[in-house]
């Protein structure tokens, strides 16, 4: 199981000059880094995340469960890495199940609420001013939610080559 970092603060282990540190130390390290920030940077080699790590030299950590690098060490070194040339061209974000299907909802109500204008329109001797709101609101849209569904879809197009694949999350709307 990995490690964790250090919390900010805390002095837990003994720290380790960079200079200091033996190949098998850093090594070590550098696996522990590559593990941490994996799901932020994917694409990054083993031979990638060594050689920012070794232009960086931080200072790290050894305790009982191996070692590390300590919590401002390792932000600094994500921030290092996203600025660096060794990240290629990232695709749009990721967006979790979760987020894709809220997204989807607001996009649903958005279609609704339209529809419902419609009707409210078709009725103008009726006095519903909280209803015209709501329905108002939602009709105008969410361009956030769209975007999400937008990158998705771009994203399972790429990946699977078509929309619907048998591993693909079913869409609300279209």
């Amino acid at each position: 199981m990995p490690s964790a970092p250090l919390e900010s603060g805390t002095l837990d282990g003994h720290c380790i000059p960079y200079r200091f540190t033996t190949r098998g130390q850093r090594a070590e390290a550098v696996l522990w880094v590559a593990q941490q920030l994996h799901d932020h940077f994917p694409t990054l080699s083993v031979a990638a995340w060594s050689q920012a790590f070794h232009q960086f030299r931080p200072d790290l950590w050894e305790d009982r469960d191996g070692i590390r690098l300590d919590y401002e060490d390792l932000y600094q070194f994500t921030q290092y890495v996203a600025s660096s040339s060794l990240v290629p061209f990232l695709d749009p974000p990721i967006h979790d199940p979760d987020g894709c299907y809220l997204a989807q909802i607001v996009v649903y109500y958005f279609q609704r609420a339209t529809a419902a204008a419609a009707e409210l329109e078709a009725l103008p001797e009726v006095r519903l001013p909280r209803t015209r709101s709501l329905v108002d609101t939602l009709a105008g849209g969410n361009s956030i939610a769209e975007r999400v569904l937008r990158v998705t879809r771009e994203r399972r197009r790429r990946t699977t080559g078509r929309l619907g694949a048998a591993n693909a999350q079913p869409d609300l709307v279209e």
